[in-house]
């Protein structure tokens, strides 16, 4: 005889305090008493054998059991979700790919095209987001990111290291040593600021006025291609504009980062089948092999 599942109420009770960490807040947002979320998920609690949640006065954190239920829920969510959403044509499997700006408009988005173009049974949905909350939620597949961190519950691979290198747009008075910076218009960014590069490149003591700031990576790169100066990049953010001739690289010498490309994805997603040729094709796709240089030091 088959097992009758949970009440509705009782799991969007549960998946709501799960992603809030509060009863009172899941109320708000069902529209119900904290009284009732409380009993709804003390039902769910009874039934599978385990406490979802400790619970410390008005504060509720997730237990070890309570973080594996939110994900297998989640996944099963996200099915019921896909049901009302436009599927993939006949004989065609999308897979939803989720990644930063950069990655998504900088390396995604000029590589996923020969993917297709190998998989024709195959259809790509392309997000972008900040992080892998999305995978953890159910709302995507796999996630592209840099500097992922730990993930729980979340299978990481790691798909590509990281160097950072001045690069500019073409022209004839482009510094030829990295001595030359301090007579360049520099754009600097927070995220990778000069003295970083210029540590570990042996010049820590040259100056490096600032020209301009951008606030992202990517507004930097773009004032670069613009032709406003000189501004450090990630390898593989500029690897298609140094290969089309819109930047170049300016010295051999460059800082090696910390931070990894990395795939994150749930091992107990049913599409688990697909995401993993993904990720071989994307960790060969992003070996980023020797980088043209304009000037040597």
């Amino acid at each position: 005889m088959p097992v009758r599942p949970p009440s509705l109420r009782a799991i969007a009770a549960f998946e709501a305090a799960a992603r809030h960490e509060s009863f009172t807040k899941a109320a708000d947002e069902l529209n119900l008493t904290q009284s009732a979320i409380s009993h709804a998920i003390r039902s769910l609690e009874l039934r599978l054998g385990v406490d979802l949640f400790d619970r410390f006065g008005r504060t509720v954190v997730l237990t070890e059991s309570g973080r594996a239920f939110v994900s297998r829920l989640r996944l099963s969510l996200n099915l019921i979700s896909e049901a009302f959403e436009a599927p993939a044509r006949p004989g065609r499997a999308r897979l939803v790919v989720a990644a930063t700006a950069g990655i998504a408009e900088r390396i995604l988005a000029n590589r996923l095209p020969a993917y297709l173009a190998g998989n024709p049974d195959r259809e790509i949905e392309l997000r972008t987001v900040t992080g892998a909350a999305e995978v953890s939620a159910g709302e995507a597949d796999v996630a592209v990111l840099y500097g992922a961190g730990a993930c729980a519950g979340l299978t990481q691979r790691r798909l590509a290291g990281e160097a950072l290198f001045p690069v500019a747009a073409p022209a004839a008075d482009l510094p030829r040593r990295p001595e030359d910076l301090v007579r360049a218009a520099l754009i600097h960014q927070p995220e990778h600021p000069w003295r970083l590069w210029l540590e570990q490149v042996g010049l820590s003591a040259l100056p490096t006025p600032a020209t301009l700031t951008a606030d992202s990576p990517l507004a930097a790169l773009e004032l670069a291609r613009n032709g406003a100066g000189v501004c450090l990049a990630r390898g593989l953010l500029v690897r298609d504009d140094l290969g089309a001739g819109r930047l170049v690289r300016l010295f051999d010498a460059e800082a090696s980062l910390r931070e990894d490309y990395t795939a994150v994805w749930n091992p107990a997603s049913p599409r688990a089948d697909l995401i993993r040729p993904f990720v071989d094709w994307l960790a060969a796709a992003l070996d980023p092999g020797p980088a043209p240089v304009l000037h040597a030091a």
